[in-house]
Protein backbone atom coordinates (compact mmCIF):
# COMPACT_ATOMS: atom_id res chain seq x y z
CA UNK A 1 0.00 0.00 0.00
CA UNK A 2 0.94 3.41 -0.72
CA UNK A 3 2.20 6.22 1.39
CA UNK A 4 -0.53 9.11 1.93
CA UNK A 5 1.95 11.21 0.23
CA UNK A 6 2.93 9.10 -2.76
CA UNK A 7 -1.17 8.54 -3.16
CA UNK A 8 -2.81 12.55 -2.99
CA UNK A 9 0.10 13.70 -4.93
CA UNK A 10 -1.30 12.71 -8.21
CA UNK A 11 -4.80 13.32 -7.33
CA UNK A 12 -3.83 16.89 -6.04
CA UNK A 13 -2.11 16.91 -9.55
CA UNK A 14 -5.74 16.25 -11.20
CA UNK A 15 -7.38 18.93 -8.87
CA UNK A 16 -5.34 21.66 -9.68
CA UNK A 17 -5.85 20.93 -13.32
CA UNK A 18 -9.19 21.16 -13.11
CA UNK A 19 -10.76 17.91 -13.06
CA UNK A 20 -12.69 16.10 -10.29
CA UNK A 21 -12.09 12.72 -8.30
CA UNK A 22 -14.95 11.44 -7.19
CA UNK A 23 -14.48 7.93 -4.91
CA UNK A 24 -17.31 6.33 -4.16
CA UNK A 25 -19.36 2.81 -3.64
CA UNK A 26 -19.79 1.37 -7.15
CA UNK A 27 -23.88 1.96 -6.96
CA UNK A 28 -22.76 5.22 -6.73
CA UNK A 29 -20.57 5.85 -9.38
CA UNK A 30 -22.65 3.78 -11.87
CA UNK A 31 -25.68 5.46 -11.15
CA UNK A 32 -23.83 8.76 -11.99
CA UNK A 33 -22.97 7.71 -15.28
CA UNK A 34 -26.45 7.14 -15.89
CA UNK A 35 -27.35 10.09 -14.89
CA UNK A 36 -24.80 11.67 -17.09
CA UNK A 37 -26.50 9.38 -19.81
CA UNK A 38 -29.57 10.19 -19.51
CA UNK A 39 -29.40 14.11 -18.98
CA UNK A 40 -27.17 14.16 -22.23
CA UNK A 41 -24.33 15.46 -20.60
CA UNK A 42 -20.34 14.61 -21.69
CA UNK A 43 -17.84 13.37 -19.42
CA UNK A 44 -15.13 10.85 -19.53
CA UNK A 45 -15.03 8.59 -16.41
CA UNK A 46 -11.96 6.84 -15.46
CA UNK A 47 -13.52 3.38 -13.28
CA UNK A 48 -12.90 -0.17 -12.51
CA UNK A 49 -13.54 -2.08 -15.72
CA UNK A 50 -16.61 -4.11 -13.39
CA UNK A 51 -18.50 -0.32 -12.79
CA UNK A 52 -17.93 0.41 -16.51
CA UNK A 53 -18.77 -2.77 -17.74
CA UNK A 54 -22.04 -2.58 -15.81
CA UNK A 55 -22.90 0.66 -17.72
CA UNK A 56 -21.84 -1.21 -21.01
CA UNK A 57 -24.27 -4.24 -20.10
CA UNK A 58 -27.33 -1.93 -19.35
CA UNK A 59 -26.66 0.74 -22.33
CA UNK A 60 -25.95 -2.19 -24.75
CA UNK A 61 -29.72 -3.69 -25.28
CA UNK A 62 -30.00 -6.40 -28.14
CA UNK A 63 -32.04 -3.31 -29.57
CA UNK A 64 -29.72 -0.79 -29.92
CA UNK A 65 -26.85 -3.43 -30.93
CA UNK A 66 -28.98 -4.05 -33.94
CA UNK A 67 -30.21 -0.30 -34.65
CA UNK A 68 -26.70 0.77 -34.24
CA UNK A 69 -24.89 -2.20 -36.62
CA UNK A 70 -22.42 -2.56 -33.63
CA UNK A 71 -20.63 -5.76 -34.22
CA UNK A 72 -17.70 -7.28 -33.02
CA UNK A 73 -14.40 -5.58 -35.07
CA UNK A 74 -13.06 -8.26 -37.74
CA UNK A 75 -9.88 -10.08 -37.26
CA UNK A 76 -8.90 -8.66 -41.00
CA UNK A 77 -9.45 -5.02 -39.25
CA UNK A 78 -8.00 -6.02 -36.02
CA UNK A 79 -4.74 -6.84 -37.75
CA UNK A 80 -4.56 -3.92 -40.23
CA UNK A 81 -4.98 -1.96 -36.90
CA UNK A 82 -2.01 -3.47 -35.71
CA UNK A 83 0.54 -3.47 -38.78
CA UNK A 84 -0.70 -0.17 -40.30
CA UNK A 85 -1.35 1.39 -37.01
CA UNK A 86 1.25 -0.21 -34.81
CA UNK A 87 -1.53 -0.62 -32.32
CA UNK A 88 -1.27 -3.30 -30.66
CA UNK A 89 -4.30 -5.83 -30.77
CA UNK A 90 -4.88 -6.00 -26.92
CA UNK A 91 -8.16 -8.60 -27.85
CA UNK A 92 -11.89 -8.44 -28.80
CA UNK A 93 -13.20 -4.80 -30.40
CA UNK A 94 -16.69 -4.04 -30.77
CA UNK A 95 -17.73 -0.99 -33.15
CA UNK A 96 -20.23 0.29 -35.85
CA UNK A 97 -19.50 1.16 -39.56
CA UNK A 98 -20.51 4.48 -40.91
CA UNK A 99 -20.90 4.83 -44.41
CA UNK A 100 -20.40 8.15 -45.92
CA UNK A 101 -22.79 8.89 -48.97
CA UNK A 102 -19.53 9.23 -51.53
CA UNK A 103 -18.71 5.52 -50.34
CA UNK A 104 -16.25 5.90 -47.88
CA UNK A 105 -16.41 3.41 -44.51
CA UNK A 106 -15.50 4.99 -40.83
CA UNK A 107 -14.67 2.13 -38.48
CA UNK A 108 -12.57 0.95 -36.00
CA UNK A 109 -9.38 1.64 -37.95
CA UNK A 110 -10.37 5.33 -38.72
CA UNK A 111 -11.21 5.55 -35.08
CA UNK A 112 -8.06 4.46 -34.08
CA UNK A 113 -5.94 6.56 -36.41
CA UNK A 114 -7.89 9.97 -35.56
CA UNK A 115 -7.01 9.01 -32.13
CA UNK A 116 -3.45 8.68 -33.17
CA UNK A 117 -3.68 12.08 -35.19
CA UNK A 118 -5.34 13.88 -31.63
CA UNK A 119 -4.01 12.22 -28.83
CA UNK A 120 -0.55 10.16 -30.06
CA UNK A 121 0.68 6.93 -29.56
CA UNK A 122 1.75 7.63 -26.22
CA UNK A 123 -1.60 8.44 -24.84
CA UNK A 124 -3.22 5.26 -26.87
CA UNK A 125 -0.18 2.86 -25.95
CA UNK A 126 -1.13 3.80 -22.20
CA UNK A 127 -5.37 3.48 -22.25
CA UNK A 128 -4.37 0.34 -23.60
CA UNK A 129 -2.08 -1.12 -21.47
CA UNK A 130 -4.28 -0.21 -17.90
CA UNK A 131 -5.61 -2.88 -16.19
CA UNK A 132 -7.07 -1.64 -13.14
CA UNK A 133 -9.26 1.23 -14.97
CA UNK A 134 -11.42 1.43 -17.68
CA UNK A 135 -12.07 4.62 -19.74
CA UNK A 136 -16.08 5.24 -20.44
CA UNK A 137 -16.61 7.75 -22.34
CA UNK A 138 -20.54 9.47 -21.98
CA UNK A 139 -21.68 11.15 -25.16
CA UNK A 140 -18.72 12.03 -26.61
CA UNK A 141 -18.52 15.16 -29.30
CA UNK A 142 -15.52 13.76 -31.37
CA UNK A 143 -16.80 13.90 -34.71
CA UNK A 144 -16.15 11.28 -37.18
CA UNK A 145 -15.17 12.57 -40.84
CA UNK A 146 -15.02 9.89 -44.04
CA UNK A 147 -11.50 8.95 -45.11
CA UNK A 148 -12.43 9.25 -48.24
CA UNK A 149 -13.65 12.84 -48.96
CA UNK A 150 -13.39 13.97 -45.13
CA UNK A 151 -17.18 14.58 -44.85
CA UNK A 152 -17.70 15.17 -41.12
CA UNK A 153 -19.98 11.93 -40.89
CA UNK A 154 -23.51 13.22 -39.29
CA UNK A 155 -24.14 9.22 -37.59
CA UNK A 156 -22.36 8.44 -34.63
CA UNK A 157 -19.56 6.07 -34.28
CA UNK A 158 -19.41 3.91 -31.43
CA UNK A 159 -17.28 1.54 -30.02
CA UNK A 160 -16.54 -1.17 -27.25
CA UNK A 161 -12.53 -2.46 -26.89
CA UNK A 162 -11.45 -5.46 -24.17
CA UNK A 163 -9.04 -6.99 -22.97
CA UNK A 164 -8.33 -11.04 -23.89
CA UNK A 165 -10.06 -11.66 -20.60
CA UNK A 166 -12.87 -10.24 -21.41
CA UNK A 167 -12.34 -6.95 -19.53
CA UNK A 168 -13.30 -3.35 -20.59
CA UNK A 169 -10.61 -1.27 -21.78
CA UNK A 170 -12.47 1.66 -23.83
CA UNK A 171 -15.82 2.24 -24.56
CA UNK A 172 -18.63 4.66 -25.03
CA UNK A 173 -22.30 5.34 -24.85
CA UNK A 174 -24.22 8.10 -26.21
CA UNK A 175 -28.12 8.81 -26.02
CA UNK A 176 -30.88 6.89 -23.94
CA UNK A 177 -30.78 4.44 -21.18
CA UNK A 178 -32.75 1.60 -22.47
CA UNK A 179 -33.20 0.19 -19.20
CA UNK A 180 -35.09 3.57 -18.13
CA UNK A 181 -36.76 4.29 -21.38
Amino acid sequence: MRDDESFLTPTEALVHGGRAVVSADDGTVVGLILDTLGKGRTATFYVTPEQAQSVMRLFWTPRRIKEIGYERVSQEERTRIETELDVKDMGPWFSNRVTCPCGGVYGAFEFVEQGLRQHGPEWIGAVLSMRDAAVLRINPTQDAFCPDCGLILPAGHWYGMYALDGTLIYGCCSGEIPILT
